[in-house]
């Protein structure tokens, strides 16, 4: 078969031909004389695949009488026919069914034919080959297998922005099927240009991934830039409905820092539920703040880190600044916010002096959850940091140690 003889290797030799291997001449003029364009070649082909269990049908029904001359009819180039056996349940072709079956290898055939129609066919759902591929770890399949075929096909150059009839694109599909938290398929679809922040009937993929209990692949879409503020269908922020531990697990995973929740976005803390008002008396006088609004629990906050809405009860000034992201940055105003909203015992002066001339004001403020993260943080980084000084504390003495031993055995005089 020219310039095909890697399709459908030699897994099942015994089903293309029952005579003895030819000789090597006989085999190049059988390749010269051959091509997928001849109906004999699909023709064993799809017997081929029916064998496997594929239960095909021809792109013409005059094929189920043995009659050949239904694949050179309906062939418009040399993979045409093959990839265009159907099933007739849903009508899905051989890729789709290798892919539902884990047949790595006939994937892995059918993608080096040549013909770029094979990442194009679609079932009577309109679904793709990629579509099937990431929705198979929901079945009795080993992520290791179906991740090798979401590769093959994302490197065949599939499309990770085809929907299908009811418009889920093939990251849709991952969310809603996927049963192991493996990020491995979703990492993937997210570098070849899958959106983070895509939505399944309003929801997005974000609290799919919390529905699941999937938080690796909640940090995971974090890190992808999905967007922390992002609410359900029912107006819910990820605060309300995310269990504990898969918060700590998107906040420890930030790389930026989220802008600040709007305060009319939220009328309740989201640690205690207490109803809370926004602070509009930054510019009254001090001596009137103090006298009339010295009780500040019902006072709006943000968190420096999460940006997320809390009462000035749930929120603490840490000095934890030095366990933020390096790429965590915040505009002028949020730290102007911020800095306000501490009390007068605990602001730094504003200064006109450039910043390198100025004292670092490392504390900010910040919700229970991140307080503790950003200090665990910090006492990590401390802890690597006495570590490294020690190593190098070592390797300094080392040399002097030697040269020590040394000059003492050129001194020792034996008895």
């Amino acid at each position: 078969m020219k310039d095909h003889a890697g399709f459908l290797p030699s897994y099942a030799p015994h089903e293309m031909t029952e005579s003895p291997s030819p000789s090597p001449a006989s085999q190049h003029a059988r390749s010269s004389s051959l091509s997928m364009d001849d109906p004999t070649v699909q023709k064993s082909l799809f017997d081929m695949f029916n064998k496997r269990g594929y239960n095909l049908i021809s792109p013409s029904k005059s094929m189920v009488n043995g009659n050949n001359d239904s694949f050179s009819s309906t062939a418009s180039s040399s993979m045409s026919s093959v990839i265009g056996f159907r099933e007739p349940l849903h009508g899905q072709t051989p890729i789709h069914i290798a892919i539902r079956r884990g047949d790595v290898h006939v994937v892995e055939a059918l993608l080096k034919s040549g013909d770029a129609d094979v990442l194009q066919m679609r079932d009577d759902h309109g679904n793709t080959p990629l579509h099937f591929a990431v929705g198979t770890s929901s079945r009795r399949m080993s992520v290791s297998i179906a991740t090798r075929m979401v590769a093959f096909l994302l490197d065949a150059g599939a499309s990770v922005h085809a929907v299908n009839h009811k418009g889920l694109s093939p990251i849709m599909v991952h969310l809603l099927t996927v049963r192991k938290d493996d990020p491995s398929i979703l990492t993937m679809l997210l570098k070849h240009g899958s959106n983070a922040n895509a939505c399944v009937d309003r929801v997005p993929l974000l609290h799919l991934a919390v529905a699941a209990k999937l938080p690796m692949f909640t940090a995971t879409l974090i890190r992808h830039g999905a967007h922390l503020h992002a609410t359900n269908d029912l107006g819910q922020f990820l605060r309300e409905v995310a269990p504990m531990n898969m918060l700590v697990t998107m906040l420890a995973h930030l790389t930026s820092a989220p802008s600040f929740l709007p305060l009319d976005a939220h009328s309740q803390c989201m640690d205690c539920r207490r109803h809370i008002k926004p602070a509009k008396r930054q510019n009254l006088p001090i001596l009137f703040r103090w006298f009339f609004f010295r009780s500040t629990s019902t006072q709006a906050t943000h968190c420096f880190h999460c940006g997320w809405i809390y009462c000035s009860s749930c929120t603490t000034i840490q000095p934890v600044r030095d366990g933020l992201p390096s790429s965590c940055r915040r505009s002028e105003a949020e730290e102007e916010e911020d800095r306000l909203s501490r009390p007068l015992s605990k602001r730094l002066p504003l200064s006109r002096r450039p910043p390198a001339d100025m004292k670092k004001d490392v504390s900010i403020r910040v919700c229970r959850i991140c307080a503790n993260l950003l200090k665990e943080r910090l006492v990590k980084a401390a802890s690597a940091g006495a570590r490294a000084s020690l190593y190098r504390f070592q390797q300094q003495q080392l040399p002097s140690a030697s040269t020590t031993s040394a000059s003492a055995s050129l001194h020792h005089t034996p008895r």
